[in-house]
Formats: C-alpha cells, sequence, structure tokens
C-alpha cells in the first residue's frame, strides 16, 4: 500500500510541478518572446486627460515635417470610419516628454502609449500611417474609453 501511495504523490507534485519547473526554464533562458503586435515605439508619458483617444504631433518653430504630417493624420482620422469621432487630432509644443519628428497615440486619461517615427518622405511616412491606423484600430477595438 505504501508504495502505491508513493506513486500517487510522485505523479500529482509531477502533474503540478513539471509545468511550473518547466515555464520557469523557458522564461529564464529566453526561449520566449512575447507576442508584442505594435508596430510603434511604445513609450512612457503623460500629457492632460481628454474624452476621446488623441493623435498628437509635437511641433516646434520650425516645424517643416508637421505641415506634410497634418494631412497624413487627417487622413488616418477619415480611415478610421465611426471611430473617428473617439479619436481627435491635437498639435502640442515639443517639449522633455514629447520629442518632434514623431506622431504619438494617447489614450483618453492621458497616457502616451505609442510613438511612430516621420521621416518627411511621403512613401515612408504613409507606411508609418498604416502602422500607426493598424495600432490604433486595435487600441479601440479594445478599449471602451473615449
Amino acid at each position: 500500500m505504501k508504495h502505491k501511495t508513493r506513486k500517487t504523490i510522485a505523479a500529482l507534485l509531477g502533474v503540478f510541478l513539471l509545468p511550473v519547473a518547466l515555464a520557469w526554464l523557458i522564461l529564464t533562458q529566453g526561449w520566449f518572446t512575447p507576442g508584442v503586435k505594435a508596430h510603434g515605439e511604445w513609450v512612457q508619458g503623460q500629457i492632460g486627460q481628454n474624452s476621446q483617444w488623441r493623435l498628437v504631433l509635437p511641433v516646434t518653430g520650425d516645424c517643416s515635417f508637421c505641415q506634410q504630417a497634418a494631412p497624413l493624420l487627417e487622413n488616418i482620422d477619415t480611415a478610421l470610419g465611426r471611430d473617428s469621432t473617439r479619436v481627435s487630432v491635437v498639435t502640442l509644443p515639443a517639449g522633455s516628454t514629447l520629442e518632434a519628428g514623431f506622431v504619438y497615440i494617447a489614450d483618453p486619461p492621458g497616457m502616451l502609449i505609442l510613438r511612430y517615427p516621420l521621416s518627411g518622405d511621403e512613401v515612408t511616412d504613409r507606411m508609418t500611417g498604416k502602422a500607426l491606423l493598424s495600432d490604433l484600430r486595435r487600441l479601440l477595438k479594445f478599449s471602451r474609453a473615449g
């Protein structure tokens, strides 16, 4: 009877401890890369609260790419269709939180989430716009805010 009890205990320990040990091994050895699907660069920062999601374009005094970025952002807003009412396009002065040369996505509580580089090249910026639109649609799909 003792032999059967030991086997049962060993089997139960194996069932519960083996998956934990394997998960620990996989994570510590770097064999797992999380499935991050965002195209933009994750950022941290805070801007003022708003009732909508925002596409933020930081501007400086001599902002030549801003004039090229404004129509791109308006096109993204139009491409959102019915969700365009949940998103606004804003320009803010560049500073320590907002670096010029990027477009940021900010959520309604004011947290900066992602940023996308602007190059001034129409073809490259169009690809950046597609990536931004894809990420923004995903955020809006899973968000109840805004």
